[in-house]
């Protein structure tokens, strides 16, 4: 492997993921205690963010939401492909900035992120969605909605999405040359955004 390869991995796998991964789990451990869903807005941020974070390393585009809408229809299930557009636009962006998610264009009602809480009005654990994750995508997002009712995501099933996604690209990105390079170039690009000092 070569050397800006190697910083480009560490930066994003084994710093940027791993601290977004870790945070992720502890927020949805303190959630399956709460009474009332607990962690509902905190993890919905960070789950959005994170994807957008990692679009930024493999993804052509350089505008944000052309980037996390590309990272998405390439790399995740094909439920999400063509929906998030409007994820980006009004879920990532409603809560980043004004911590509620922007109104929906076709409905009356406010847009609305469901949280998937059990019985007792906690937040499912992971390990319960992770079981059976693929009936659980299928059964509560509904990212493409019937016109007037809500567009709903269930955080924690888009954070084992991701996770499956991240732990893929990890083993992708060092056998294949053409997206090793997109990620190199990317990794320069945005230490450039954060003025990190690029060699």
């Amino acid at each position: 492997m070569n050397k800006d390869f190697d910083k480009a991995y560490k930066f994003l796998f084994d710093e940027t993921y791993i601290m977004w991964y870790s945070d992720l789990k502890k927020i949805f451990r303190i959630g399956t205690r709460g009474t009332k869903g607990g962690c509902n807005l905190s993890s919905c941020i960070l789950v959005l963010i994170g994807i957008e974070s990692f679009s930024k390393f493999f993804s052509n585009y350089k505008k944000d939401d052309k980037a996390f809408e590309d990272f998405i229809d390439t790399y995740y299930p094909a439920q999400y492909h063509g929906k998030m557009k409007n994820i980006y636009y009004h879920f990532r962006h409603g809560l980043a900035h004004n911590f509620y998610p922007k109104k929906t264009s076709n409905s009356s009602g406010n847009s609305l992120i469901a949280f998937g809480q059990n019985e007792k009005r906690q937040v499912v654990s992971l390990s319960r969605l992770k079981a059976d994750l693929e009936n659980c995508r299928k059964r509560t997002l509904k990212l493409d909605p019937d016109p007037g009712k809500p567009i709903v995501i269930v955080p924690q099933v888009l954070f084992l999405d991701t996770v499956e996604v991240m732990e893929k690209l990890k083993e992708l990105v060092k056998k294949d040359a053409a997206l090793q390079s997109t990620f190199i170039n990317n990794h320069n690009r945005v230490r450039k955004i954060l003025r990190h000092k690029v060699n």
